[in-house]
């Protein structure tokens, strides 16, 4: 059995349009050289929010998974930048942050490419940076991985893409 024949039988066409998945995935794979570090966040699984008659839980979505991830976003950048620098003139890392969990219903956790790093920060200060930015996000669990991105590392984050959409990937906070 040659390649074209085994195409045939398992229905490959080299003409057909690409996924919305296939697509995400090229792109960032594209991409991957300006994001050298790997991050994976757990996230605290049930929001207790507080009103006047009392609090109440509900389980986590990806509504308030884009909260958190913005959150973060804002002390690693005070972390690394100084609040001055970041909150006045603008200063950011680059970010591509994506849930995952939705789709295979495990706990929601953040998956993130981190680029953008000034030059004079290293990889042994940065997992520093990012515990003291935890700290000041409610809802972000103890837990954190930190590595550096291999080629690999977009394909992973965006496994549970949809064929037909792109909703696990927090479009608003990719910078």
């Amino acid at each position: 059995m040659n390649l074209a024949e085994i195409r045939q039988r398992t229905a490959y066409n080299p003409n057909a349009p690409l996924t919305q998945k296939v697509a995400t995935r090229l792109w960032l794979t594209e991409m991957s050289k300006n994001y050298p570090l790997a991050l994976t966040l757990t996230l605290k699984q049930t929001i207790t929010d507080s009103c006047l008659t009392g609090g109440r839980k509900h389980t986590i979505n990806i509504v308030d998974c884009e909260r958190i991830a913005n959150r973060f976003q804002q002390k690693l950048n005070r972390a690394v930048f100084g609040q001055r620098a970041a909150d006045k003139y603008g200063k950011s890392l680059k970010y591509i942050p994506v849930v995952e969990g939705q789709r295979s219903n495990k706990h929601l956790h953040l998956h993130y490419a981190i680029g953008g790093l000034p030059s004079y920060l290293q990889f042994k200060d940065f997992e520093k940076l990012v515990t003291t930015a935890k700290i000041y996000v409610e809802h972000v669990d103890a837990e954190h991985k930190l590595d550096i991105a291999d080629s690999g590392w977009m394909e992973y984050i965006t496994k549970e893409v949809g064929r037909k959409d792109t909703d696990n990937v927090l479009w608003r906070l990719v910078s």
